[in-house]
């Protein structure tokens, strides 16, 4: 299914905006995203080097999330809305399994949405890898279904994926393609969008990670 033609672009692929698994190994604590002109709009901050909690900011609007991140299984990571109207900031819970390549969170007012991972082809026959955020709808049969409609979509291809990595690269960037009008009607901010996204790419290169880790044991082990 494809998006509206509503779309808000945000770029992820500038060597700053880079979420590659070289660049989250770098002494680089800050990532910018820009839009398709090139211009900054979000910009997310490490407490530290090998830290995975962040601050994701806006020039004009300041500091909007935390993301308070932990690795391993069973710690799922917490997003606070600094600038949520009650007292204490609102906080949101990435779920989902540490295997897993899909993760939920609810918003303020109720509303569930899950990111997960899809293929398709275009016209041309060529292939885009997406990740893609539904809102989740009413239940049926104990289950939660999801809306048709599509909220984001991260389109990674060699047109739009982190200069210098390859469809193999675990966490590069692309183009998030956000439709507006859905972030209106289903009461999400943009800042969410794109603070749970980051929150999925992490998960991504972490992943990778323990594969490579278990390769690496289970290789030293058979000598």
């Amino acid at each position: 299914m494809s998006m509206t033609t509503t779309t808000t672009q945000v770029d992820f692929k500038e060597p700053r905006g880079s979420l590659s698994a070289t660049s989250s190994t770098s002494t680089q604590t800050e990532i910018s995203i820009h839009d398709v002109d090139g211009h900054e709009i979000y910009r997310s901050t490490r407490d530290r080097r090998w830290s995975g909690n962040s601050v994701l900011s806006h020039p004009k609007r300041g500091d909007l999330i935390r993301t308070e991140y932990f690795f391993g299984p069973n710690r799922d990571p917490v997003l606070r809305l600094l600038q949520s109207a009650n007292v204490a900031p609102h906080e949101l819970q990435v779920t989902g399994k540490w295997a897993s390549r899909s993760a939920r969170f609810t918003v303020p007012h109720g509303r569930e949405f899950e990111w997960s991972y899809a293929k398709e082809k275009r016209a041309d026959g060529r292939k885009i890898k997406y990740i893609v955020l539904r809102a989740l709808g009413d239940v049926r049969d104990g289950e939660k279904m999801q809306w048709d409609r599509r909220v984001a979509q991260l389109a990674r291809c060699p047109e739009t994926r982190t200069p210098g990595t390859s469809r193999c690269s675990a966490g590069n960037g692309g183009q998030l393609q956000i439709d507006r009008a859905a972030l209106q009607t289903l009461e999400i901010d943009e800042s969410v969008v794109v603070a749970t996204l980051l929150v999925m790419l992490k998960r991504e290169i972490d992943r990778r990670r323990i594969i490579q880790t278990a390769v690496i044991t289970g290789g030293g082990g058979g000598g």
